[in-house]
């Protein structure tokens, strides 16, 4: 499985109205957006072959109670990947499609092997 459907499948499990990169051109709520930032990493270990993606989830929805209990089940099912490494920047952003919709970001780490 390539990391887009790996993450694909663990966001999906949250959220069925998941997206790669954009929202379709008429989103219903809630939603989750992902974007990956890969980058190898050769001289990580001797011989390389690993990469390391940054993962970006945003959560969008009309209640601050839905984006918190999404925020928290986004985590969990990042976490539990074998190649999990962490959670390093979270907060709220805006969201300027529509003035009733929150949204929140999330960016991880994740290692995977060639």
């Amino acid at each position: 499985m390539t990391i887009d459907e790996i993450v694909y499948a663990a966001l999906s499990a949250v959220l069925p109205n998941t997206h790669s990169v954009e929202l379709p051109e008429r989103p219903t709520w809630p939603a989750l957006v992902f974007e990956i930032n890969s980058t190898p990493e050769d001289g990580w270990v001797m011989a390389g072959g690993y990469d390391q993606h940054e993962v970006m989830v945003s959560t969008l929805a009309r209640s601050k109670r839905e984006i918190n209990d999404l925020k928290a089940r986004t985590e969990a099912a990042l976490e539990v990947l074998d190649a999990y490494l962490g959670l390093e920047h979270q907060g709220d952003v805006e969201y300027q499609g529509e003035a009733d919709v929150y949204a929140y970001v999330q960016n991880f780490r994740l290692r995977t092997r060639r």
